[in-house]
């Protein structure tokens, strides 16, 4: 394969390094933007957010907050990133907490990194409630509550404090591209959450790597949760560093009405929206009764590809426009993706990146390229990254890489080895130097007789089947002995397309569906139970299922 070489991108090590330069580089050039419920939207510059930040870290300095961790508890909005780059600005360490989490495991993160300061969206005010008689201080990010003070009111302490000439000019030498920028807590599908420590140069040089990689449009859309790497690394950072307009949205209801209202040529997201905007297309299509000629329309236009001609005709533009308005380029991850709804995309004129990363790694690992783009891999190894295969599982070294687990010394020795952090993925890396994911070594199904199973590879052609909603395959006890296990799956059916059925109905649909599967597979390997949940699976903020509350 031919070598492309990388983006040109600046690299940083420090965040107040990167503010600066990006104030004095793109000065009144459109930051950020967000849309109120009204649809106004509200626009940042360059130079607007680096004074903002300039200013809070003077009044984080002032209450001797330097070196200290910093909660964020909220949704995403403009305030949650004024406090994280803050913060990093003045050599403290932002808690990123996970709200999508229950009250107890948001209490349990804020006691597990030690936090000694709270900064909360008013939605969060009552999950803080335990700590109002303790001596962390909390604020409020935006709203107007008398019991705090807000993002805005210590903006203006700061700005003050900078009028004055009280401006602390010892702080810089302090602070080092190794302080510890985030305690951010992994997803937790297989375990409690544990708390990593990345450092700001681990992550400015992981979104400095997904620029020099990926070739973005002016301006970006993202919904993706900020205290998730993949959402505050890739979505945010990344976007920010080659000067990009960022859209940001951080209530679900409205994520559709501000992607069609940012304009956005570039799109950062999860499988999950991804499988939902297609499936809305086809039970469109198929209401209309023009699913038939959709499907002759994407086979003659996956033909045209394959000989070179790339420009989708005008019914397909029409039909991107309504899915997904001015949208291009899609940078997907946190998931396996569908080979076929990639190449459906493809045909409409969106080019889809998958990526892969994981949150020990700052995430980023690898991603397709522009020019380099293969649907049933993960994509090329990041610049300042290393990958390696032992055994099958996937390896990874690098500048990218955490510190370590926070307050956990034993947990961060079990996961390094020789200095490689273990991510416990199965993969192949082809002749090209493409990375391919091949399950999850957890997830493994061992048999008696020493075969090994990838339940992945089973989900995904379970998922093809139209009723099916999610699905975790997993190996059940069959007998006396742990390892006397059949092959299972736990089906969640789309409510919409069985409302009509009985549950002998539903189960008969999926028998006939999964039989079909069963018949090109070894018998060992073939699904034998099947259970029909009524309940959606319980997920983390990208939408991965949590297995070890399934299995």
């Amino acid at each position: 394969m031919r070598k492309i070489p990388l983006n040109s991108v600046t690299y940083y090590t420090r965040f107040r390094d990167m503010v600066d330069d990006l104030a004095e580089k793109y000065g009144d050039q459109p930051a950020i933007s967000w849309f109120s419920r009204k649809q106004e939207e509200t626009v940042v510059s360059y130079r607007q957010l680096c004074e903002d930040v300039q200013y809070l870290q003077e009044a984080l300095i002032d209450m001797g907050l330097v070196g200290k961790h910093i909660a964020i508890i909220s949704e995403n909005c403009y305030e949650w990133l004024l406090v994280y780059f803050a913060a990093n600005y003045c050599g403290s360490t932002a808690v990123c907490v996970d709200v999508e989490q229950s009250d107890e495991t948001i209490r349990y993160m804020l006691a597990a990194a030690d936090t000694d300061a709270i900064f909360l969206s008013p939605a969060y005010a009552d999950v803080c409630a335990d700590f109002a008689d303790t001596t962390i201080p909390q604020f409020l990010l935006h709203g107007k509550n008398d019991q705090y003070r807000t993002v805005r009111h210590l903006i203006e302490t700061g700005a003050k404090i900078r009028m004055d000439g009280n401006v602390n000019t010892t702080v810089n030498a302090t602070v080092t591209p190794d302080k510890i920028a985030s305690i951010v807590f992994t997803s937790g599908t297989t375990s409690l959450a544990k708390p990593v420590m990345l450092s700001q140069e681990a992550i400015l040089t992981n979104a400095s790597d997904a620029i020099a990689n990926v070739k973005v449009g002016q301006r970006i859309f993202t919904s993706l949760p900020f205290y998730h790497t993949y959402g505050l690394t890739c979505s945010v950072v990344a976007m920010l560093i080659p000067g990009s307009h960022l859209h940001i949205n951080g209530n679900l209801k409205t994520v559709m009405r501000d992607l069609r209202l940012s304009k956005a040529n570039t799109l950062l997201t999860v499988p999950l929206m991804l499988e939902m905007i297609h499936g809305r297309l086809w039970q469109s299509a198929e209401e209309s009764g023009k699913e038939e000629s959709l499907k002759k329309l994407f086979k003659i236009t996956k033909f045209l590809r394959s000989i070179g001609i790339h420009k989708p005709g005008k019914i397909l533009e029409d039909i991107r426009e309504k899915c997904f308005g001015s949208i291009d380029l899609i940078i997907c991850g946190g998931a396996h993706m569908n080979r076929e709804i990639m190449e459906q995309f493809q045909c409409m004129g969106v080019t889809v990146l998958q990526g892969y990363g994981i949150t020990e790694c700052g995430p980023l690992v690898s991603v397709n390229r522009n020019e380099a783009n293969r649907l049933d891999s993960v994509g090329l190894i990041s610049a300042n990254c290393e990958v390696k295969l032992v055994n099958g599982e996937i390896l990874v070294r690098g500048k990218n890489l955490m510190t370590g687990y926070y307050n956990h010394p034993e947990m961060t020795e079990e996961a390094m080895q020789d200095g490689w952090f273990c991510t416990g993925d199965l993969g192949e890396i082809d002749k090209d130097g493409f990375l391919h994911i091949t399950g999850r070594k957890k997830n493994l199904i061992v048999f008696k007789n020493g075969k090994k199973l990838s339940p992945e590879k089973l989900e995904e052609k379970i998922k093809k089947i139209p009723i099916v909603q999610d699905v975790l395959v997993y190996g059940a006890v069959n007998g006396i002995s742990s390892d006397d296990v059949q092959v299972a799956a736990s089906i969640y059916p789309i409510a919409d397309k069985v409302s009509n059925m009985s549950s002998y109905e539903i189960l008969e649909y999926l028998q006939k569906a999964i039989n079909e599967i069963n018949s090109d597979l070894p018998m060992y390997q073939q699904i034998q139970m099947i259970n029909i949940r009524d309940q959606a699976f319980s997920k983390t903020a990208l939408q991965k299922i949590k297995r070890h509350l399934v299995q």
